[in-house]
């Protein structure tokens, strides 16, 4: 690890005179820079997925990314006619947070140690700092672009928008480069410096003189740099294991299965029925699902030794009781017509007392019907109470 820049640090970072002084990547940042012929320069947008990794590209001048996005860059650097610029902005931070130059091509054989995950950014190129302010999305809203990724229609989106390492246009470049030219702003990254700088100095403690780390990083390091932009450390481990791939999918190691691979089908030994989906466990092949089942839909009352009447059913029986209930009072009415004309013959007062008798019984037998009970006899004891009025 002697190839590696050391660990620097400042105790606070409210001075920027310092801060130019400190780091050879910042020595120009913030300054009133000239920029000549933007038409024929490049621009693109970096997102990072944290902070980590922007705050020791800052310090040191470093960048690296995956190997498509790498030789992007590569390609775009050796063509340029002017000057190649990223546009940088951290996931989730609503805000751009600088904006630096490409100096050098990608170049394979220098690897930092020490970013955010390990063994998994390769090479670097080198980079110059010029702006290193917090500028909010709001003032990039304008800004649009059409973007077409592999397999989807065309979109338009706002710069802020765009995926990691999207070239953007000449037009929005220039404007991008012109906020971040005349926009002032009192935040920037150097706020959190003295807690990304102790997150470094740990990682860097853990992989110093670590046997482990350094064995695996030249391992991976020299397989990189024979096919730097097509190295994939992921990919690597898959065929160094030897899992090879199935259907599409890899074998995981130790002979370990996952769901969707068929050897899962030795865990189920009933024969497959209809078309079925090869590459799913059998539970899941079944066309017909568990509640779905002919067989289960038509007995599943039929084997139980209980049945359970249903709504429609226990309505059916309670009209059926109604009718038997009110029988017996319309044939005693027919059976003694006299009833009628007593009832007519009565004083105002009687008649009064008669209906309020039947009313208190009528709702006291709507009461017993609208309440639910269980014993059919003692129903039908309550509804066979009638009020008849005798003669004197």
């Amino acid at each position: 690890m002697s190839d590696q820049p050391p660990f620097i640090s400042l105790e606070n970072y409210d001075d920027i005179n310092q801060i130019r002084s400190k780091f050879a990547p910042l020595a120009k940042i913030n300054l009133n820079h000239e920029f000549n012929n933007l038409e024929e320069c490049k621009f693109f947008i970096i997102r990072t997925q944290g902070e980590d990794n922007v705050h020791r590209a800052m310090k040191y001048g470093f960048w690296t990314s995956s190997s498509r996005k790498n030789e992007r860059l590569h390609e775009a650097f050796i063509n340029k006619k002017q000057d190649v610029y990223l546009f940088f902005t951290e996931i989730n931070s609503m805000c751009f947070s600088g904006m630096a130059k490409l100096t050098s091509a990608f170049n394979p054989k220098f690897h930092f140690q020490f970013w955010l995950i390990e063994n998994k950014w390769f090479g670097t190129f080198s980079i110059e700092w010029l702006y290193i302010k917090d500028l909010s999305f709001k003032l990039f809203e304008n800004i649009k672009q059409i973007q077409k990724l592999e397999g989807s229609e065309e979109t338009i989106k706002s710069v802020y928008d765009l995926i990691d390492c999207t070239e953007l246009s000449i037009e929005n470049g220039i404007k991008m480069t012109k906020i971040f030219q005349n926009e002032n702003s009192n935040k920037s990254l150097f706020e959190e410096f003295l807690q990304l700088d102790k997150l470094e100095y740990e990682n860097r403690q853990e992989r110093t003189n670590n046997l482990r780390f350094e064995k695996k990083f030249k391992e991976l390091s020299s397989v990189f740099e024979t096919i730097p932009f097509s190295f994939s450390a992921a990919s690597y481990e898959r065929k160094k294991n030897n899992r090879k791939p199935q259907n599409g999918y890899y074998q995981p190691p130790y002979g370990q299965q996952y769901y969707y691979q068929q050897p899962y089908q030795s865990y189920y030994q009933q024969q497959l029925v209809g078309y079925q989906f090869q590459q799913t466990p059998q539970y899941w092949q079944q066309n017909n699902g568990f509640y779905q089942n002919q067989y289960y839909s038509q007995n599943q009352f039929n084997n139980n030794k209980y049945h359970y009447p249903n709504r429609q059913e226990n309505q059916e029986k309670s009209v059926r009781q109604y009718q038997q209930q009110s029988q017996p009072y319309e044939i005693e009415q027919t059976q003694n017509p006299d009833s009628i004309e007593a009832v007519q013959n009565f004083s105002l007062d009687q008649k009064f007392q008669i209906n309020n008798q039947q009313l208190q019984k009528r709702t006291k037998f709507e009461k017993t019907k609208k309440q639910h009970n269980k014993n059919d006899i003692e129903y039908v004891e309550k509804a066979k109470a009638q009020a008849f009025v005798q003669k004197d």
